[in-house]
């Protein structure tokens, strides 16, 4: 689990979500992002979590939706991509892989990931609710 989420309430449910996660797909990466990661959740907050592997490729969305769900622990509600995917919507500017990579924790991070998450926080900032591309 990463330094930051350690001491966490919500990370011993996102611990078990993912272990459970393992026996189905390889987790590349798994991010807990929104109002948990910003530390603006409450008692009965979902805890949104964004699941990156390269398993999800052959697997329709709602496919992958139903996985996930059939899964949850907790109050957990994970979204599952590959790598490919959230580059994409990186360079598309969309604004939950922008703010699950620049604001979210890191339960586990491959190297590629930790990557793309500079390679976002260096690209766009956020105003508002709003991202916006930093001009060079």
């Amino acid at each position: 689990m990463g330094e930051d989420a350690a001491g966490e309430a919500w990370a011993e449910a996102v611990n078990a979500f993912l272990e459970k996660l393992k026996g189905k797909v390889r987790v590349e990466s798994a991010i807990v992002h929104g109002s948990t990661a910003r530390g603006g959740s409450g008692p009965w907050s979902d805890v949104d979590l964004i699941v990156v592997s390269d398993d999800f490729l052959h697997l329709p969305f709602l496919e992958r939706l139903s996985l996930l769900t059939e899964l949850k622990v907790d109050r957990v509600e994970a979204l599952g991509y590959s790598y490919e995917e959230l580059r994409r919507m990186v360079r598309r500017g969309n604004p939950l892989a922008l703010g699950a990579l620049i604001e979210g924790v890191a339960v586990a991070e491959s190297k590629r990931v930790k990557e793309l998450r500079e390679e976002a926080r260096k690209t766009y900032f956020r105003r508002g609710r709003a991202w916006f591309p930093r001009h060079p």
